[in-house]
């Protein structure tokens, strides 16, 4: 392997690091998916409590899918939180 081409790599290894390094870009809403993962629920179950209206979520208006809002997310993510604590 010649200098230019280890430098070259070593670039790529750099370019790569930084990019998992950064932080997560924010968004306004999440799938159920993305919400079940983080609250450490199936999807199935995240689906059923924005379809009871437990879980505040619209529904996307081409592909019928719940949309969660990040404020929504959130503060589930801090209710479990806190009655984990308890």
């Amino acid at each position: 392997m010649t200098a230019d081409e280890l430098a070259q790599r070593l670039e790529r290894i750099e370019q790569l690091l930084l990019t998992l390094m950064s932080p997560p870009v924010s968004r306004d809403f999440y799938s159920t998916s993305e919400a079940a993962n983080r609250l450490g629920l199936s999807p199935w179950y995240v689906r059923r409590l924005c379809a009871t209206g437990e879980i505040l979520a619209e529904k996307h208006p081409e592909s019928g899918r719940y949309l969660i809002s990040a404020n929504e997310l959130e503060r589930l993510v801090t209710r479990r939180n806190t009655l984990d604590e308890r």
